[in-house]
């Protein structure tokens, strides 16, 4: 692919982190990662955000409290800008060897012990399964909005698990339980995967990789692998738990048609490639 030395040679991260990427499946960084005010234009945009009450905003099971809102860059002009931050895309690039653009972007909030859990999953089957993207060629960047803890529902990983690909999976049948009347692209962003790993699958890995859950304060950042077997505990304390989710795909892996297509807030369908910008202080 033409011009990659440079993508490679010229990002923000260093060579030993990307090592450390490739043979974790993440890589946490501290929030001076960031330059710019980047927690407050996130902050600034969250009001607007959280207030959608369009489809793309999912609650949780008991239809009060907000658990997901997706395709935040689509509608906020400052979270469009966070994308496109020089330390976020730019890592980005260095690990795909590639330019890329955001396919999905998401804000999940864990309210206050209310927010419900994420069972054992990996992210890149549902945009094999329902968007048709083909290659494993996509990195998940968290932004930490709040302080995370081993009290209000971290992500937790088996480390190096990615290395497997795709595990085997059962497609679990019908809505889940609280979402019987929603549409049926819903059942894929509910705290019951719809793609489920087999416990034996993850005790295998578990055992022999170990579990780790990567915490810090607001405002640290979270690459992590597409296949990186991973799941979140409810959150069991009074503190709130939000974190903001670009999904960076390569512009050589683009979606094919598929039958059946989810709506655009799940799947961009703007695949030109992203240029760096440095996001304003403030929100709109």
């Amino acid at each position: 692919m033409p011009g990659l030395a440079s993508l490679i040679d010229t990002g923000p991260l260093e060579a030993e982190l990307v090592e450390r990427y490739r043979r974790d499946g993440f890589l946490l960084l501290p929030p001076d990662y960031l330059t710019g005010d980047v927690l407050g234009t996130i902050t600034a945009a969250l009001p607007a955000v959280l207030s959608e009450s369009g489809p793309r905003r999912v609650l949780e099971r008991d239809n009060v409290t907000v658990r997901s809102v997706y395709g935040v860059h689509q509608i906020h002009s400052g979270l469009c800008d966070v994308a496109r931050h020089p330390a976020l895309l730019g890592g980005v690039r260095q690990l795909l060897d590639d330019d890329v653009y955001v396919h999905q972007s998401k804000i999940n909030i864990k309210a206050p012990l209310a927010g419900d859990q994420w069972e054992w999953h990996q992210d890149y089957i549902y945009w094999l399964q329902n968007d048709g993207i083909r290659k494993a060629d996509l990195v998940n960047v968290s932004v930490f909005l709040d302080d995370v803890t081993e009290f209000n529902g971290p992500l937790t990983f088996i480390p190096g698990s990615h290395e497997r690909g795709v595990l085997a999976a059962t497609l679990a049948d019908g809505m889940p339980l609280g979402y019987e009347d929603a549409p049926e692209w819903v059942a894929t962003l509910t705290a019951e995967e719809k793609f489920q790993v087999g416990a034996p699958v993850i005790e295998e890995l578990a055992r022999a990789n170990g579990m780790v859950s990567p915490k810090g304060p607001a405002g640290s950042v979270l690459f992590f692998n597409p296949n990186l077997l991973h799941a979140s505990s409810p959150n069991l304390s009074p503190f709130r738990r939000a974190m903001l989710i670009f999904v960076y795909n390569s512009v050589h892996n683009l979606p094919v048609d598929v039958t059946s297509a989810r709506p655009d807030f799940l799947a961009e369908p703007d695949v030109r490639a992203l240029s760096p910008v440095i996001p304003e202080s403030t929100g709109e």
